[in-house]
């Protein structure tokens, strides 16, 4: 059997400065999805469910939780009210 896909990105990450250099610059993306999928599982609910209490479709909220589009505040919120979390905002010195 192969590598995990952790293994391939732990061995990308020794091995090619480039990737390593553009995972870092995207850590916040990461770092927010990461958030979404944890107040998610959290709740104890599958994407369709979250889907069901937004009011939307189970690939949207499935586009939310890969980081492919930034969700507009009225999303994040609404994320955060089907998940029983609430949204936390914060612009830290750099």
């Amino acid at each position: 059997m192969g590598k995990s896909m952790e293994e391939k990105h732990r061995e990308m990450l020794d091995r090619d400065p480039g990737y390593a250099l553009e995972y870092a610059r995207m850590e916040e993306e990461f770092q927010f999805v990461r958030e979404l999928i944890r107040a998610r599982v959290r709740a104890g609910m599958t994407q369709q469910q979250v889907a069901e209490k937004m009011g939307t479709t189970q690939s949207t909220v499935a586009r939310l939780e890969s980081g492919g589009t930034m969700p507009s505040l009225r999303s994040l919120q609404k994320y955060a009210w089907a998940t029983g979390s609430k949204v936390k905002i914060s612009l830290e010195d750099g």
